[in-house]
Formats: C-alpha cells, sequence, structure tokens
C-alpha cells in the first residue's frame, strides 16, 4: 500500500452530487467516500469513520460544488506524486510499516483566524494516515505534515495498542516525537506555533499538579483537554503538546544524540524520566 488515488473518489462523488441534486450529498460522501475506506480499519463503520474525519478536517459535502475545482489545482500541483516521494523516503529512513494514505480536500471552516482559513490537518492510526489540505498549502509544510503523521504510525505500531487502551504518557510522547522529527528533518522553520508557546518554568506547576498524577490515564478520547487544552485553566491552549515536545527534546539534548527511529523504539517512561519534566521528585 501507498498513497491511494483518492482524487477518483472525490471526482465520483462530485459527479454524483451533480446528477442527484434531490439525494443528500452528506450520505453520497459517506458512501462513494467511506465506505471505501473501511477496508483499512476494523471494527467501524462508514457512519462512525465520516463522522470522525470531519471532526479531523475532512472537506464537508455541502461544498461539492467547489471541490473539483480544488482538485484540478491539487493535481497541478503533484500533491499526491509529492506525498508518495516523501513518504517512500520516511518509510526506508525509519523502516517504518507500510500503509496506504489517504488525500482530500480540507475543509474550508466556518471561521477565519488570523485571516486565514486551515490550509492543512492530519490525523494517524495504527494502519491507516490522511491529509486534508487545501491548494494554498506549500509544499514544505505538506512534508512537515505527513512526517509528523507518519512518525506517528511508527510509535503507534511500536506500541500496539489499542486507542481505548493508550495512557496519557503515550500520548504526549506520540506528538512530542512526530513535531521533534519534524526539527530533525526540516528544521526549526517548519515547526508548529505550540513548539513555542510557553516555556519550561512556567508549565512546571501545571506538569506536576495535573499532568503527573494524570499519566496513567488510559483513552485517547480521554486525553483532549490535556493535548488541546480548553478556553479556562489550568490547560491553556496546545498545553499537552508543548510539553510532548518539551519532553523529547530535553531527552535528546541530555542523553542523545538518537535517530528518531532510535527515539521511537525508546518506552515513554524512560523519555519522561530522562527530560525536564520527570515522573518523580
Amino acid at each position: 500500500m501507498s498513497v491511494i488515488q483518492t482524487q477518483t473518489w472525490v471526482y465520483n462523488f462530485v459527479k454524483r452530487c451533480e446528477d442527484q441534486i434531490r439525494e443528500n450529498s452528506y450520505f453520497i460522501q459517506c458512501e462513494t467516500i467511506c465506505v471505501p475506506l473501511v477496508e483499512s480499519f476494523s471494527n467501524v463503520n462508514p457512519e462512525e469513520l465520516q463522522y470522525e474525519l470531519l471532526n479531523h478536517g475532512l472537506f464537508d459535502s455541502d461544498d461539492w460544488v467547489t471541490i473539483g475545482c480544488t482538485l484540478i489545482e491539487m493535481k497541478k500541483n503533484n500533491i499526491w506524486r509529492i506525498v508518495e516521494v516523501e513518504y517512500q523516503l520516511l518509510r526506508c529512513l525509519w523502516n517504518g510499516p507500510e500503509i496506504p494514505i489517504f488525500i482530500f480536500p480540507i475543509k474550508k471552516g466556518s471561521v477565519e483566524v488570523e485571516n486565514k482559513f486551515p490550509t492543512k490537518s492530519g490525523v494517524a492510526y495504527k494502519g491507516a494516515l490522511f491529509l486534508f489540505l487545501s491548494t494554498e498549502v506549500p509544499i514544505e509544510e505538506i512534508k512537515a505534515l505527513l512526517a509528523h503523521e507518519y512518525n506517528h504510525v511508527c510509535r503507534l505500531n511500536y506500541l500496539g495498542l489499542s486507542p481505548e487502551k493508550i495512557p496519557l504518557k503515550d500520548s504526549l510522547i506520540i506528538e512530542g516525537l512526530g513535531e521533534y522529527a519534524v526539527k530533525d528533518l526540516y528544521g526549526e522553520k517548519w515547526l508548529a506555533p505550540w513548539t513555542k508557546l510557553y516555556s519550561l518554568e512556567g508549565t512546571a506547576e501545571i506538569w506536576e499538579k495535573y499532568f503527573k498524577p494524570s499519566l496513567n490515564i488510559v483513552g485517547i478520547k480521554n486525553h483532549q483537554h490535556f493535548l488541546y487544552g480548553n478556553d479556562r485553566n489550568p490547560f491553556p491552549k496546545w498545553i499537552g503538546y508543548y510539553i510532548g515536545f518539551q519532553v523529547i527534546a530535553s531527552f535528546q539534548k541530555k542523553h542523545g544524540p538518537y535517530s528518531n527511529y532510535e527515539l521511537s523504539h525508546i518506552p515513554s517512561d524512560e523519555l519522561i524520566a530522562g527530560s525536564c519534566y520527570r515522573l518523580r521528585n
């Protein structure tokens, strides 16, 4: 498996919407996009998968009128080919698993942030990876996003845990490893903004009081407020992502250099214990 030619699926979706104006585009999207996807997952039905992917950035079905033009631009930019070449390089570099990669236009978004709509998003599973892209995203950002998400795939395969059994400490490390791989491969210029939001000193109390007692909470659905933060204290925006990245960066500074492959095979307890954040006083 490698990069799947999902543009054919999206064209089929658009064609059916054009031919069947009275049929609900949401159901057409499920049938043309999500039904073929379930082959890469176990114990998931198309409706559940559609709901999850929409939350991660899959284009809204109501945007079918403009999606065809978006695909034309994405094909002109050779997006599928660029991702294929970069994926093969990463797989060789990290001795990673062979997985299908699915590329789709990104949801436009209902709210502009800093005068910009979202240009990229991704989500990784143990056996598959999704990229949601706009026509404006630079090639370098696509490569950085792919590296971040494919590093997740490598770590998830090392852990061998289902999403329901992953503890918070592993969720932190997964995100930290993914972004550290971006730094290692492409440089600090392409790091996500959340890597610089806070300071180690400013997050020490949050780590001690809230994160350290919660590191063994299992189930990725229970980790969302730790990772993304919320609108109120004690979890500021992107706090878990920041902590995860600093764990890996400080561990590497103290004990490295390790390759990304080597880092991805070190247990989370060892990475945290050897970092600026500790498991015990």
